[in-house]
């Protein structure tokens, strides 16, 4: 492996791991990092928040959270 195809390794998994973060932090901690400003961390935690509302709607959350009041 050279030097230019090694670069462009380390730039796919710092592209991939930001995204991986913002998943995470939008479905398990449910809060953005303020710290991290990554473009792909964003793009991950704006996927992660929309998996999140989905797996909700699918679950009847909100359905059940109506009927308990």
């Amino acid at each position: 492996m050279n030097a230019t195809e090694l670069e462009k390794h380390i730039k796919d998994y710092k592209v991939i791991r930001a995204f991986e973060d913002g998943v995470t932090d939008a479905l398990i901690h449910g809060v953005k990092d303020d710290d991290k400003t990554h473009h792909y961390y964003n793009q991950g935690f704006d996927f992660g928040t929309v998996l999140y509302a989905k797996l909700m709607v699918k679950n009847n959350f909100f359905k059940i959270k109506r009927e308990k009041r």
